[in-house]
Protein backbone atom coordinates (compact mmCIF):
# COMPACT_ATOMS: atom_id res chain seq x y z
CA UNK A 1 0.00 0.00 0.00
CA UNK A 2 1.45 3.36 -1.06
CA UNK A 3 0.06 5.34 1.85
CA UNK A 4 1.31 8.94 1.46
CA UNK A 5 4.19 7.73 -0.73
CA UNK A 6 5.09 7.54 -4.41
CA UNK A 7 3.46 10.91 -5.03
CA UNK A 8 5.18 13.26 -7.52
CA UNK A 9 7.52 15.54 -5.58
CA UNK A 10 6.97 18.46 -7.97
CA UNK A 11 3.22 18.29 -7.38
CA UNK A 12 3.73 18.03 -3.62
CA UNK A 13 5.92 21.16 -3.69
CA UNK A 14 3.55 23.04 -5.98
CA UNK A 15 0.52 22.55 -3.75
CA UNK A 16 2.21 22.94 -0.36
CA UNK A 17 1.74 19.33 0.67
CA UNK A 18 5.35 19.11 1.81
CA UNK A 19 4.30 21.23 4.79
CA UNK A 20 1.36 18.89 5.40
CA UNK A 21 3.68 15.88 5.46
CA UNK A 22 6.10 17.58 7.85
CA UNK A 23 3.21 18.68 10.07
CA UNK A 24 1.98 15.09 10.20
CA UNK A 25 5.48 13.84 11.03
CA UNK A 26 5.97 16.36 13.85
CA UNK A 27 2.51 15.74 15.30
CA UNK A 28 3.18 12.00 15.44
CA UNK A 29 6.48 12.59 17.27
CA UNK A 30 4.84 14.87 19.82
CA UNK A 31 2.01 12.34 20.25
CA UNK A 32 4.57 9.62 21.08
CA UNK A 33 6.24 11.88 23.65
CA UNK A 34 2.95 12.62 25.38
CA UNK A 35 1.78 8.99 25.24
CA UNK A 36 4.96 7.71 26.87
CA UNK A 37 4.89 10.41 29.53
CA UNK A 38 1.23 10.54 30.44
CA UNK A 39 0.03 7.04 29.53
CA UNK A 40 3.06 4.92 30.44
CA UNK A 41 4.88 7.39 32.68
CA UNK A 42 5.02 7.90 36.43
CA UNK A 43 3.19 10.95 37.80
CA UNK A 44 5.65 11.76 40.59
CA UNK A 45 8.62 11.36 38.24
CA UNK A 46 7.03 13.75 35.71
CA UNK A 47 6.25 16.29 38.43
CA UNK A 48 9.86 16.16 39.67
CA UNK A 49 11.27 16.73 36.18
CA UNK A 50 8.82 19.53 35.46
CA UNK A 51 9.97 21.26 38.67
CA UNK A 52 13.62 20.68 37.70
CA UNK A 53 13.00 22.56 34.45
CA UNK A 54 11.34 25.32 36.52
CA UNK A 55 7.91 25.12 35.00
CA UNK A 56 5.60 26.43 37.71
CA UNK A 57 3.37 23.36 37.43
CA UNK A 58 2.52 20.39 35.22
CA UNK A 59 -0.27 22.63 33.86
CA UNK A 60 2.37 25.16 32.70
CA UNK A 61 4.34 22.35 31.12
CA UNK A 62 1.20 21.22 29.29
CA UNK A 63 0.80 24.79 28.05
CA UNK A 64 4.30 24.55 26.58
CA UNK A 65 3.45 21.28 24.81
CA UNK A 66 0.17 22.74 23.56
CA UNK A 67 1.97 25.76 22.12
CA UNK A 68 4.55 23.42 20.57
CA UNK A 69 1.72 21.52 18.89
CA UNK A 70 0.07 24.73 17.68
CA UNK A 71 3.29 26.07 16.22
CA UNK A 72 3.92 22.90 14.22
CA UNK A 73 1.09 24.15 12.01
CA UNK A 74 2.88 27.48 11.50
CA UNK A 75 5.83 26.01 9.61
CA UNK A 76 7.00 27.91 6.55
CA UNK A 77 4.81 27.14 3.53
CA UNK A 78 7.02 28.14 0.65
CA UNK A 79 9.91 25.72 0.34
CA UNK A 80 10.77 22.80 -1.89
CA UNK A 81 11.92 19.34 -0.93
CA UNK A 82 13.99 17.09 -3.24
CA UNK A 83 12.09 13.91 -2.34
CA UNK A 84 8.62 13.98 -0.79
CA UNK A 85 8.81 10.29 0.11
CA UNK A 86 11.71 11.02 2.46
CA UNK A 87 9.41 13.04 4.75
CA UNK A 88 7.33 9.93 5.35
CA UNK A 89 10.00 7.23 5.19
CA UNK A 90 13.07 8.73 6.92
CA UNK A 91 13.68 7.44 10.43
CA UNK A 92 15.55 9.20 13.23
CA UNK A 93 18.51 6.84 13.56
CA UNK A 94 20.97 8.93 11.54
CA UNK A 95 21.32 12.51 12.75
CA UNK A 96 22.91 13.62 9.45
CA UNK A 97 20.11 12.14 7.35
CA UNK A 98 17.46 13.61 9.64
CA UNK A 99 19.11 17.05 9.62
CA UNK A 100 19.28 16.88 5.82
CA UNK A 101 15.55 16.22 5.79
CA UNK A 102 14.75 19.11 8.13
CA UNK A 103 17.06 21.68 6.57
CA UNK A 104 14.18 23.58 4.84
CA UNK A 105 12.61 24.17 8.28
CA UNK A 106 15.79 25.81 9.64
CA UNK A 107 16.41 23.59 12.67
CA UNK A 108 18.45 24.65 15.69
CA UNK A 109 21.16 22.27 16.95
CA UNK A 110 22.04 22.31 20.66
CA UNK A 111 25.39 20.70 21.50
CA UNK A 112 26.97 19.86 24.85
CA UNK A 113 30.61 20.82 25.40
CA UNK A 114 32.49 18.55 27.82
CA UNK A 115 32.92 15.00 26.45
CA UNK A 116 31.02 15.93 23.30
CA UNK A 117 32.72 18.81 21.52
CA UNK A 118 35.90 18.11 23.51
CA UNK A 119 36.02 14.62 21.99
CA UNK A 120 38.18 15.15 18.90
CA UNK A 121 36.24 12.45 17.08
CA UNK A 122 33.26 14.81 17.16
CA UNK A 123 35.04 17.70 15.42
CA UNK A 124 34.23 16.65 11.86
CA UNK A 125 30.53 16.35 12.68
CA UNK A 126 30.63 19.75 14.40
CA UNK A 127 32.19 21.28 11.27
CA UNK A 128 29.51 19.70 9.07
CA UNK A 129 26.69 20.97 11.28
CA UNK A 130 28.20 24.45 11.59
CA UNK A 131 28.36 24.87 7.82
CA UNK A 132 24.60 24.39 7.45
CA UNK A 133 22.76 24.95 10.72
CA UNK A 134 22.51 27.31 13.66
CA UNK A 135 24.39 25.89 16.67
CA UNK A 136 23.94 26.69 20.34
CA UNK A 137 26.35 25.26 22.91
CA UNK A 138 24.66 24.49 26.22
CA UNK A 139 27.04 23.30 28.90
CA UNK A 140 27.28 22.80 32.65
CA UNK A 141 30.82 24.14 32.32
CA UNK A 142 30.73 27.64 33.86
CA UNK A 143 33.71 29.01 31.93
CA UNK A 144 32.53 30.53 28.64
CA UNK A 145 36.00 31.84 27.87
CA UNK A 146 37.52 28.35 28.03
CA UNK A 147 34.85 27.06 25.65
CA UNK A 148 35.62 29.81 23.15
CA UNK A 149 39.37 29.23 23.44
CA UNK A 150 38.92 25.50 22.83
CA UNK A 151 36.91 26.17 19.66
CA UNK A 152 39.49 28.65 18.40
CA UNK A 153 42.40 26.33 19.22
CA UNK A 154 40.86 23.54 17.14
CA UNK A 155 39.63 25.79 14.30
CA UNK A 156 35.98 25.08 15.07
CA UNK A 157 33.50 27.82 14.10
CA UNK A 158 32.00 29.82 16.93
CA UNK A 159 28.32 28.98 17.43
CA UNK A 160 25.36 31.33 17.40
CA UNK A 161 25.42 31.34 21.21
CA UNK A 162 27.32 29.77 24.11
CA UNK A 163 25.54 29.15 27.40
CA UNK A 164 28.06 28.31 30.11
CA UNK A 165 25.85 27.31 33.01
CA UNK A 166 27.10 26.83 36.52
CA UNK A 167 26.13 23.24 37.05
CA UNK A 168 23.52 20.66 36.15
CA UNK A 169 20.37 22.46 37.32
CA UNK A 170 21.08 25.64 35.36
CA UNK A 171 21.93 23.62 32.27
CA UNK A 172 18.54 21.88 32.46
CA UNK A 173 16.68 25.16 32.95
CA UNK A 174 18.56 26.70 30.03
CA UNK A 175 17.41 23.79 27.85
CA UNK A 176 13.83 24.76 28.68
CA UNK A 177 14.54 28.42 27.92
CA UNK A 178 16.12 27.56 24.54
CA UNK A 179 13.18 25.32 23.66
CA UNK A 180 10.70 28.06 24.59
CA UNK A 181 12.56 30.66 22.54
CA UNK A 182 12.72 28.40 19.47
CA UNK A 183 9.26 26.89 19.60
CA UNK A 184 8.67 27.59 15.88
CA UNK A 185 11.70 25.56 14.79
CA UNK A 186 12.65 21.89 15.03
CA UNK A 187 15.36 21.49 17.67
CA UNK A 188 18.06 18.81 17.69
CA UNK A 189 20.09 18.09 20.82
CA UNK A 190 23.42 16.23 21.13
CA UNK A 191 24.86 15.28 24.53
CA UNK A 192 26.88 12.42 25.97
CA UNK A 193 24.65 12.13 29.07
CA UNK A 194 21.20 10.57 28.73
CA UNK A 195 19.96 12.37 31.84
CA UNK A 196 19.99 15.67 29.93
CA UNK A 197 18.66 14.07 26.77
CA UNK A 198 15.61 12.88 28.68
CA UNK A 199 14.71 16.50 29.39
CA UNK A 200 15.35 17.29 25.74
CA UNK A 201 12.80 14.69 24.64
CA UNK A 202 10.27 16.09 27.13
CA UNK A 203 10.78 19.46 25.44
CA UNK A 204 10.03 18.02 22.01
CA UNK A 205 13.64 17.90 20.78
CA UNK A 206 15.21 15.26 18.55
CA UNK A 207 17.89 13.87 20.84
CA UNK A 208 21.13 12.05 20.13
CA UNK A 209 23.65 10.54 22.53
CA UNK A 210 27.29 10.99 21.57
CA UNK A 211 29.61 8.32 22.96
CA UNK A 212 33.36 8.43 23.51
CA UNK A 213 33.82 5.86 20.73
CA UNK A 214 32.67 8.49 18.24
CA UNK A 215 29.30 6.82 17.63
CA UNK A 216 26.08 8.80 17.89
CA UNK A 217 22.71 7.21 18.66
CA UNK A 218 19.12 8.35 18.50
CA UNK A 219 17.71 8.71 22.03
CA UNK A 220 14.09 8.62 23.14
CA UNK A 221 12.12 7.90 26.30
CA UNK A 222 9.72 5.72 24.34
CA UNK A 223 8.63 2.44 25.92
CA UNK A 224 6.16 1.64 23.11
Amino acid sequence: MDYLTNMPTDVINEHGLQKTLFTRRETIYLKHIMKNMFTYGNESDIEAKVQEMQFKSVFRYMQFLTNKLRDIYKFERYFDVPDADAIVKTGRDSICTTLDLYEPLKPLVIIDFDKTITNKKFHSLYQWIAQRFKIVINSANPDKDSIQKYLQKHDLPLPYAIYANKGKKKKIVKLKVIASQNIYNPVFYIDDETEYLEYGVMLGMYCYQYRKTGKIYNYTIFQK
